[in-house]
């Protein structure tokens, strides 16, 4: 990227976040931070009215407001594709309000680049996830409207092993993990942070309580949500089935692979649910070995007792 297109990056950046930080710029640019205070320095000399605190960040004086920026052709495209994935893993009114933003994403573009973006919509496909809920529809904006006013939300649950419970939560995040969306929250029942598969939640309310403490950021709870709510699983397969089963693999939750003294390659998990990995093992029992856990062999136990063979 050269200097003028970096340049103008910053200012998009300025126009759309509340304070920029140079180390971030710095970092996402692969510049130095002299540079970006360099480029700092000359927005400013152009004219627009920069405020910038040590340690803090850099933003625009409050109430400058710039003209609208075109999107280019190819970032119209990426639009397009966001859109084509929305609409098939989030619930019915999130998507119908990225297609209200998408709409006037279009009318900003010039004629040619319209009629590309329309030309373009039908070769991309997302197929459905069979989890997609239909019978909550606005749940997901339920839920980060609650963790933008800090309100409580109630629940009915149904965890994994089909018992239900209704749960007051203090919701800190959502998080998407091919094929279900789940929630960080503090649950009230519990005492402590729990993750909740959103597919699994029957009602929601929000309530006018508060939250009744500061949360930490999403990010930092994801760890020790996988602590309570991931299971390590270590498999022994053929490097074949490794090979033409890659993305089904990293969908199950693969994070590591190595080859073992054998040839075979040992394969290591960390699933939210076993019995899709039980079934998968079930489905190539002629070249994979369930290492560990026990619980995944009991699960293939079961489930060949209930074949009718």
């Amino acid at each position: 990227m050269n200097r003028l297109d970096r340049i103008s990056a910053l200012l998009v950046q300025l126009q759309s976040r509340p304070v920029v930080r140079a180390s971030e710029m710095a970092q996402r640019f692969g510049v130095s931070l002299r540079t970006i205070y360099r480029d700092m320095h000359t927005l400013t000399e152009a004219g627009v009215p920069i405020c910038g605190d040590s340690g803090i960040g850099y933003s625009l004086v409050d109430g400058y407001k710039l003209p609208s920026l075109m999107f280019t052709k190819e970032e119209a495209m990426a639009f397009l594709t966001a859109e084509k994935i929305i609409e098939q893993i989030t619930d019915t009114q999130n998507s119908i309000y990225f297609r209200q933003g998408m709409d006037k994403i279009r009318a900003a573009l010039r004629t040619v680049d319209k009629n590309y973006i329309h030309e373009m919509g039908d070769a991309i496909t997302v197929y459905k996830s069979r989890n997609a809920r239909e019978s909550l529809p606005n749940l997901l904006q339920i839920i980060l409207s609650s963790i933008n006013d800090k309100l409580i939300i109630e629940i009915d649950y149904t965890n994994a092993d089909e018992n239900k419970s209704r749960r007051l939560l203090e919701a800190v995040g959502v998080t998407y993990s091919y094929p279900n969306w789940y929630l960080s929250a503090w649950c009230h029942l519990r005492e402590e942070y729990r993750m909740f598969r959103i597919d699994r939640i029957e009602n929601i309310e929000t309530k006018t309580d508060k939250h009744t403490k500061i949360h930490p950021p999403l990010e930092s709870l994801l760890g020790a949500d996988d602590a309570q709510c991931l299971t390590e699983v270590v498999l022994h397969t053929s490097k074949e089935v490794s090979r033409y089963n890659a993305d089904r693999c990293y969908f199950m939750g693969l994070t590591g692979e190595k080859e073992l003294a054998d040839g075979q390659i040992e394969q290591t998990y960390m699933a939210y649910s076993l019995e899709p990995l039980a079934r998968w093992v079930l489905a190539n029992t002629d070249t994979t070995t369930v290492i560990s856990p026990i619980e995944v062999k009991n699960i293939i136990r079961q489930i060949i007792k209930k074949l009718d063979l």
